[in-house]
């Protein structure tokens, strides 16, 4: 189960990740993702095609983080964000084929 509490503190922790590596463009995409992915997760019938445009958004954003990031800063960024780590797999499994 995910802490909701958790979820949204790491949340903004990687909002401003992303909003000082990348920029505000960025940020405003990866949240419209996660919200999207939110409601899809808490309504399972929603999901639709785009659930899986959105979990690559997310990927792309994470892998360009880690471009501009040192390993130990990488590494340091995802210890502190398990819970979406942990729901974006939880989405993954949960989604239509």
């Amino acid at each position: 189960m995910i802490n909701l509490e958790v979820f949204r503190l790491e949340l903004n922790y990687l909002k401003q990740v992303i909003k000082d590596i990348i920029g505000d463009k960025a940020l405003r995409e990866l949240s419209k993702a996660i919200e999207a992915l939110t409601l899809y997760f808490l309504n399972p019938a929603t999901y639709n095609s785009l659930s899986l445009s959105n979990i690559q958004t997310i990927e792309q954003y994470l892998n360009q983080i880690q471009q501009k990031l040192t390993p130990y800063e990488y590494k340091q960024m995802l210890n502190n964000i398990p819970t979406i780590m942990n729901f974006l797999e939880k989405v993954k499994l949960e989604m239509p084929v």
